[in-house]
């Protein structure tokens, strides 16, 4: 049982969240107009956020754990840690809804609403190429049409990854572990049992 807890403290340092309405976090559906979404007590708040075609949308994990910002569909965003204190910044240039999640907590749901957020056309879903592009703190230059989310070169040249970042697998590596040191525990008891009869 303290294994069970182990694995579980490791997998989920900041505690478990509970899947609700409210972005993960158990408070109402907040929706107001700005172009900040903070993330704090496993929530996007506001959870939905209205923005003009082309504004900026800062991400900030003001949270006491790391955190992914991922779009529907995986078409924008990332799978990569969002780490304590860290931000990313998107630019939404059509209009639309674009519902988001954080991949590593269930429940953890937000959407931007950009213009009046028209019900997408049949068919029409966001694209890697587009219609959000993620916005680096480099100098801007303005695309007429992104084709793809533009990559920030230092980022580019430097392949790795954050010192605090862990990778799903090594987690499973270290649930698979912790339960072969369990079976291997009670096979030991077992056969202490067994030769003491």
């Amino acid at each position: 049982m303290i294994a069970i807890a182990t694995v579980a403290a490791l997998a989920f340092p900041g505690g478990a969240a509970v899947a609700s309405g409210g972005g993960g976090c158990g408070r109402p559906v907040s929706d107001a107009r700005g172009d900040t979404v903070r993330i704090r007590d496993f929530c996007f708040g506001p959870t939905i956020l209205r923005v003009h075609p082309g504004d900026e949308v800062r991400f900030l994990n003001a949270d006491s754990t790391p955190h992914t910002v991922m779009g529907a569909n995986a078409s924008w965003g990332s799978f990569r840690q969002l780490g304590i204190g860290k931000q990313v910044t998107y630019r939404f240039t059509r209009p639309g809804v674009y519902p988001y999640v954080c991949t590593w907590h269930p429940g953890m749901v937000g959407a931007v609403v950009v213009g009046g957020g028209p019900r997408m056309a049949t068919g029409g879903s966001t694209t890697a190429a587009g219609p959000v592009v993620q916005v680096f703190a480099q100098p801007r230059i303005q695309p007429a049409v992104a084709s793809a989310p533009v990559a920030d070169p230092a980022q580019a040249a430097s392949l790795s990854l954050p010192s605090e970042w862990v990778a799903p697998w090594q987690l499973i590596a270290l649930g698979v572990l912790v339960l072969l040191s369990i079976v291997f525990v009670l096979q030991q008891r077992r056969g202490q049992r067994s030769s003491a009869v």
